[in-house]
């Protein structure tokens, strides 16, 4: 079983680490070892959203290293980054909702009718490069995708 070694980029700020994971291993298991080097890794879900020497790619958790194309030396982030009211903000799901990009915004996301959020995305997937979310929707993100979010009460 042939070792390979990746950088991980675990945080902002941070300097990559050293990861050394067999050539075979899954995504899954990747994803474990980012943990154990420090990562924040939310709850797994099929999909995984990995930032691979600047290439977005959508990956299945069972998928081999190897198969997806990740090598020795290659750099990795776990999601992407999305900008939310000028804020950088990790964004590791394929899709984000109109519920999440408030709580990126403005930390809560209030269910009360008289709170209203609007927003307003740019620089999206090339079929949907801007436009406007509204509640109960969501949209596919992007890396460096815009969202311009305002919360107003209609008393």
């Amino acid at each position: 079983m042939k070792q390979i070694e990746i950088l991980a980029h675990l945080g902002d700020g941070q300097q990559p680490k050293a990861i050394k994971i067999a050539e075979d291993a899954t995504i899954e298991q990747l994803l474990k070892e980012l943990q154990v080097a420090g990562a924040t890794i939310g709850e797994l879900e099929e999909d995984i959203l990995l930032l691979v020497e600047n290439e977005e790619k959508l990956l299945k958790r069972g998928h081999k290293l190897s198969d997806c194309g990740i090598k020795h030396g290659h750099n990795i982030h776990h999601g992407i980054v999305i900008i939310v009211n000028t804020r950088d903000k990790k964004w590791h799901k394929k899709e984000i909702s109109y519920e999440q990009v408030a709580v990126l915004a403005f930390g809560s996301y209030s269910p009360d009718p008289n709170i209203v959020y609007t927003v307003k995305y740019s620089k999206g997937p090339e079929h949907n490069r801007q436009g406007s979310l509204v509640k109960g929707k969501s949209v596919k993100v992007e890396c460096g995708m815009i969202f311009d979010v305002t919360q107003t009460n209609k008393s």
